[in-house]
């Protein structure tokens, strides 16, 4: 039996790691994909009949991360649009894992880890 081919996620983002990096719906960011504030997907084959899925480039989790940040700063579409084009995403690190949080947000004091660990979750 042959192994079937896995999309690397160092490379390429799913819906759900947009929408968990942005913590922001479905819906959301087709608006924005329509905006041109996030890159359109790229279609990726793997191998097998019906094995063909959109995958976004993995720094667009940056890119939407970006983009609600500056919603939530109360910029304009027309705004963002600016700065998202001005912007090199060609450096932006790859999608985390998915349930795993973004590099930007601080692990937790120790001591909370310390109380989890204690209460066994």
């Amino acid at each position: 039996m042959s192994r079937r081919r896995e999309v690397d996620p160092n490379y390429f983002a799913t819906m759900e790691d947009l929408m968990a990096a942005a913590s922001v719906s479905e819906r959301t960011i087709r608006n924005w994909l329509e905006r041109g504030l996030v890159p359109m997907p790229i279609k990726v084959s793997l191998g097998y009949p019906n094995g063909v899925f959109n995958r976004y480039p993995a720094y667009a989790c940056e890119q939407v991360r970006f983009v609600a940040a500056m919603r939530a700063e109360g910029l304009s579409f027309d705004e963002i649009h600016a700065l998202v084009a001005a912007r090199d995403w060609s450096d932006a690190s790859p999608a985390p894992p998915a349930g795993i949080p973004s590099r930007d947000v601080a692990p937790p004091p120790a001591s909370a880890a310390k109380r989890r660990r204690r209460r066994g979750s």
